[in-house]
């Protein structure tokens, strides 16, 4: 049974990398596209695609994180799948939360399921991870 349930895990979690690389590479995609400057800060108008490329580069750990959960699976330790759990539920939160505070949401529907299948993904394959207490 333990080992269905790193199997199933590691699928989760590959689920949750597909969203989460793919979600990096189009929010790097915003760094080096000048449309999407923030032309009336008067701090400067590339302020937005430094933000993009620091979340994009914030993002790409958590799912390396996600990925040597997923390697470690049979050895990984409480504290260190915490740890990780931890920053996944930030890193998840932050495509979610937005929406009912302020609106703000994925730019299209493929976007928002991307969301879906790395959230449930990730999330999903870290509970199943979770190592026993010994």
């Amino acid at each position: 049974m333990r080992n269905l349930k790193i199997i199933i895990g590691r699928i989760m979690i590959a689920l949750g990398l597909l969203g989460g690389f793919v979600s990096v590479w189009y929010t790097l995609a915003f760094t080096w596209m000048p449309e999407f400057g923030a032309v009336n800060l008067p701090d400067g108008p590339t302020h937005s695609n430094y933000h993009a490329f620091r979340g994009a580069m914030l993002a790409f750990a958590v799912n390396l994180l996600l990925m040597w959960v997923a390697i470690k699976a049979k050895s990984i330790r409480l504290e260190s799948w915490a740890i990780v759990t931890f920053m996944a539920v930030f890193y998840y939160a932050g495509w979610w939360v937005a929406w009912p505070i302020w609106g703000y949401h994925a730019p299209s529907v493929t976007a928002e399921m991307n969301h879906v299948i790395g959230t449930f993904g990730g999330l999903g394959g870290l509970i199943l991870l979770k190592p026993r207490r010994d």
